[in-house]
């Protein structure tokens, strides 16, 4: 099997197919249907409820490629693919701007004011039952492959489930002593980040109110330039500039026209083509562009604002924390009878599209009986941010 432009041909395949399965979700169950129609009547950025589902799937398709590299050569690295590099970094590149832009919205909302303690709630409310699962699952993988042996001290294991189950901020160990640990879920990563924002957010807001947010920006701007080892924060800055752009009539009245479609497909694949990598200052520029006309109102000719898109949007946490877990698992069973290496690409992508079917019926029962019964109705001037997350 080689990693060639074909996996551009099954991965569009890939996506119509997740599309109809979720249509079927959204046509046969009572709960998605109603959720659909009630978030579909009310207050919100429509399209970029639509664009987090996605998002998560680009993050897939992301992984699915560099997991055919992983049993070809042994390594789980970017590949040589540009377009493939794109749509994992770019990808979560969006979801950091959604985050900014959905939490900095609610500041301008709010007049700068923010009850730190409930908001600190509500983040661990969304956030963490959805990941304690994924980390479990992580947990009970490595174990398990380690046949519940204990082959570290007790104190070290305690230590690395800690660090697991702590969204991996004071580290990502192996657990108990399973090499291939970090390859079982490679997401967790960009959580660390969502957590530096919220714990950043009401601080770097008191000082940008009150007139001063335009002094704010520019001091986040060169620390970022000066400090930052990733450059990954300037996505958070668009977001946060995005929040108070989009408040402009013209720009709302402006952007759903075709051109503003048009002008976005170009920004996204100029991206692609010449900062493929993504996390730079300039690839942080192209992308802001259609965010922000997404933001007001475009939605890529209905792309962003169909059903399935939206029932993709309210799955996208979940899907983004068990793909890769469902990924692993699926392919070393598969290896283990017919190595991976030897599919043909027709072959692989099917793999793929079970894994893919499998992401999506959990993340429909982890969506439905973990994450919504802890989403709280949102206060008045919360109701665009509510359900701003997956990643």
């Amino acid at each position: 099997m080689q990693i060639d432009g074909l996996h551009l041909l099954f991965g569009a395949a890939f996506v119509i197919a997740i599309a109809f399965m979720a249509s079927a979700i959204v046509a046969r169950s009572n709960f998605y249907g109603l959720l659909i129609e009630r978030e579909t009547s009310s207050k919100r950025f429509h399209a970029i409820d639509g664009l987090r589902g996605y998002l998560a799937l680009g993050v897939l398709l992301h992984h699915v490629v560099i997991n055919a590299q992983l049993y070809q050569i042994g390594s789980w690295a970017l590949t040589p693919s540009r377009l493939n590099t794109f749509l994992g970094r770019g990808s979560v590149a969006f979801f950091f701007m959604i985050t900014a832009f959905l939490f900095w919205g609610r500041m301008i909302d709010g007049h700068g004011k923010i009850d730190t303690l409930r908001f600190y709630a509500s983040r661990i409310r969304r956030l963490v039952p959805m990941y304690l699962i994924s980390a479990g699952l992580l947990i009970a993988t490595a174990l398990t492959f380690t046949h519940f042996r204990i082959v570290v001290p007790i104190g070290d294991l305690a230590s690395q489930i800690a660090s697991w189950l702590l969204f991996t901020i004071p580290g990502a160990p192996e657990v108990n002593g399973f090499k291939q640990t970090g390859l079982v879920n490679t997401v967790f990563w960009s959580l660390v980040y969502e957590w530096k924002f919220y714990i950043a957010l009401p601080f770097v807001a008191a000082l940008a109110m009150n007139g001063r947010a335009w002094l704010a920006a520019a001091g986040v701007s060169i620390t970022i330039a000066l400090f930052s080892t990733t450059q990954i924060e300037w996505f958070f800055l668009g977001g946060c500039v995005a929040a108070c752009a989009v408040r402009s009539q013209a720009l709302q009245s402006w952007a759903p026209r075709p051109v503003g479609s048009f002008v976005a497909f170009a920004c996204i694949a100029a991206t692609a083509l010449y900062q493929p990598m993504t996390y730079t200052w300039l690839g942080a520029v192209l992308l802001f562009i259609p965010f922000l006309l997404f933001a007001g109102g475009n939605s890529l000719f209905g792309v962003l604002t169909c059903r399935p898109a939206r029932l993709l949007g309210l799955l996208s946490y979940s899907v983004y924390l068990l793909h890769n877990w469902v990924l692993y698992l699926v392919s070393r069973m598969v290896n283990h009878y017919t190595p991976i290496a030897d599919l043909t690409l027709g072959r692989y992508w099917a793999v793929v599209g079970a894994v893919a079917l499998i992401t999506v019926a959990l993340a429909a029962i982890t969506y439905r009986f973990v994450e919504h019964p802890r989403i709280r109705p949102a206060k008045k001037t919360q109701v665009r941010s509510m359900g701003s997350v997956p990643a």
